[in-house]
């Protein structure tokens, strides 16, 4: 989940009053900066721009996209650049106010609500360093000095790091920052896309005569997302109209107490699926009995899921809609780390390999190691996963084998065609690569389990 700055600035309490001044003071010392530099990206007032702009990962909130872990990467220098590129288009075009962090959504490519949310988190974070005060000193909970990057910046737009006296995070041995849950979202308001389509619909005559677009054509996902950042950098004015009128719109945070995508959960219900699990996983010696180890853990997954509650965690609460692939890797990562615990192996979820990113990495020492790949059966990209990402992996790590976790949740998941494809596909990549490749096949099916008593 993010914190989204809407939220925050349509809040009642007058404590988050000041977000929106804090936010447009910040970007106003950045464009200044930029229209200083004339364009020029090599001039000291750019690369102070550039600076600024530059936002840590705030792993004291522990949101975002990285689960198991608030080590995420934040906006580094890159996107710090993109940021004052985007910076330098409103300023060509006269626009001198950025009232909105989402702006840049629709300048910069990579630009996500994730990093949105982290450059939004940064520029305000001494608003929730106070906050958290308050709660600390109401509940009497225990804080220690923690070293909290950027936890201010000056009106000439330099950060301050500080040491606070903060809860202290058991991750990350940091500090813990806490955020109101009326201002946490799922998912995204602003994007590239979004943009083109409302575009389309209420600036098609721009789109049509000023900037040539042939509206009829039919594009991806993708390609109107580069239409739309393409429409923000040659008409600026449109992008904040767009912004201006989701602002407008209805304001809902994420049901945090509910969780209807057990996006808040996910870890409970693995570390109970763990506690449950009856085998012995301690560590095995060889690289061979480490393979048969790791199996060991994805057949313990996959019974936790058939034979007992677990299936029940893998669908909302009305049984109508299973959970997304990320929120099923997640639980099943939560479990495997408790076995991990207890016989001194690493896991690694989403590692970057090489070629992106892997699910989960075990590894004792550097001889016993394995991959496993969570996928959904019924996913169309099921066979491009397969026949490209866990292969490169193991190549680019010279890892022996892996395996597939292969979940299904209706019949024509589990229909024999569909399964010897697998196989199929599995044991062809094995050949070729020369790598162990084995599917192991998750019945997440809601309407096939039998009940506790017949158990």
């Amino acid at each position: 989940m993010y914190v989204d700055p809407f939220l925050v600035f349509d809040d009642s309490d007058p404590y988050w009053s000041d977000t929106r001044f804090q936010l447009t003071q910040f970007f106003g010392l950045a464009l200044d900066l930029v229209a200083n530099s004339g364009g020029d990206n090599k001039s000291p007032a750019w690369k102070k721009a550039e600076r600024m702009l530059t936002f840590p990962e705030p792993k004291e909130f522990a949101l975002g996209l990285s689960m198991g872990h608030p080590e995420g990467s934040g906006t580094g220098k890159d996107f710090a650049r993109r940021m004052a590129e985007a910076l330098n288009i409103l300023n060509t075009h006269s626009i001198d106010t950025v009232k909105y962090v989402e702006a840049f959504a629709l300048f910069c490519d990579g630009m996500g609500v994730d990093r949105i949310s982290d450059a939004f988190c940064n520029i305000v974070k001494g608003l929730f360093i106070d906050y958290t005060g308050q709660v600390v000193q109401r509940h009497g909970i225990t804080t220690a000095d923690v070293m909290v990057k950027h936890a201010s910046w000056t009106k000439q737009g330099r950060w301050n790091d500080r040491r606070l006296p903060l809860p202290k995070s058991p991750a990350t041995k940091g500090g813990v920052l806490l955020v109101p849950e009326r201002f946490l979202k799922d998912i995204p308001r602003v994007t590239a896309d979004g943009f083109w389509g409302w575009a389309e619909t209420n600036e098609s005559s721009v789109l049509r005569d000023d900037l040539n677009y042939d509206l009829e054509e039919s594009l991806t996902k993708r390609k109107k997302a580069e239409r739309g950042r393409a429409v923000a950098r040659a008409r600026p004015e449109i992008a904040m109209r767009y912004i201006e009128v989701i602002e407008s719109g209805a304001l809902l945070p994420y049901d945090v107490e509910t969780d209807p995508k057990l996006l808040v959960g996910w870890a409970e219900a693995g570390r109970e699926a763990a506690a449950a699990a009856a085998a012995d996983l301690a560590q095995p010696k060889t690289a061979d009995e480490f393979m048969e180890w790791v199996k060991g853990l994805a057949n313990e997954f996959k019974a936790a899921v058939e034979d007992t509650d677990l299936w029940k965690a893998l669908w909302n609460e009305n049984l109508t809609k299973h959970r997304d692939e990320k929120i099923v890797q997640a639980i099943a990562g939560s479990m495997w780390v408790q076995q991990c615990k207890a016989a001194n192996v690493d896991i690694s979820k989403e590692p970057n390999m090489g070629r992106g990113p892997v699910d989960f990495k075990f590894s004792a020492g550097w001889t016993k190691r394995a991959l496993v790949e969570v996928k959904f059966i019924g996913s169309t990209k099921f066979f491009q996963g397969a026949e490209k990402q866990l292969p490169q992996y193991l190549k680019t790590e010279k890892i022996t084998g892996g395996y597939y976790l292969c979940v299904g949740f209706t019949d024509n998941d589990f229909s024999k065609l569909r399964l010897d494809r697998v196989r199929d596909t599995c044991k062809a990549l094995s050949d070729q690569k020369g790598v162990k490749m084995e599917p192991i096949f998750v019945d997440a099916r809601n309407d096939n389990k039998p009940s506790a008593s017949k158990i």
